[in-house]
């Protein structure tokens, strides 16, 4: 359903975000994630589709756990991903993946929850340590 929604948002000239917590997760909508991908790549841009898909799980270059999540991310083509490597990336990338998505592009976010965990370890404290 998730997606089926954001496909309508976006042809409504709304900006959808789409927020997925696992990747095993885009299989069950992968008809309409695929058909949200490929209309503005086959359409060269005149079907656009624009949204941007946060998906979440990434952590030190694999996804964890067996029960929820691949080691794989569907790449269709007409599909922009990005992934960040520290905040200030982080920041500035989320400007551009919004900016691609009001231009039509389907951009799908992926966050490392190694980085995001970081946020909250305290350099000058006994847990800089966990900054390795």
């Amino acid at each position: 359903r998730t997606c089926r929604h954001r496909v309508g948002m976006a042809q409504a000239g709304l900006l959808p975000v789409v927020e997925i917590p696992y990747a095993k997760y885009l299989d069950c909508g992968a008809d309409m994630f695929y058909e949200a991908v490929i209309a503005n790549w086959l359409s060269n841009g005149t079907k656009p589709n624009g949204m941007v898909i946060r998906l979440q799980g990434f952590d030190r270059g694999v996804f964890g756990g067996n029960f929820h999540t691949h080691n794989m991310i569907p790449l269709p083509p007409g599909l922009d991903v990005v992934v960040f490597s520290n905040g200030s990336d982080w920041v500035k990338g989320w400007r551009n993946a919004v900016e691609a998505a009001r231009a039509g592009r389907v951009v799908m976010v992926i966050d490392s929850t190694d980085l995001l965990n970081r946020r909250h370890v305290d350099p000058d404290a006994k847990d800089a340590q966990l900054m390795l």
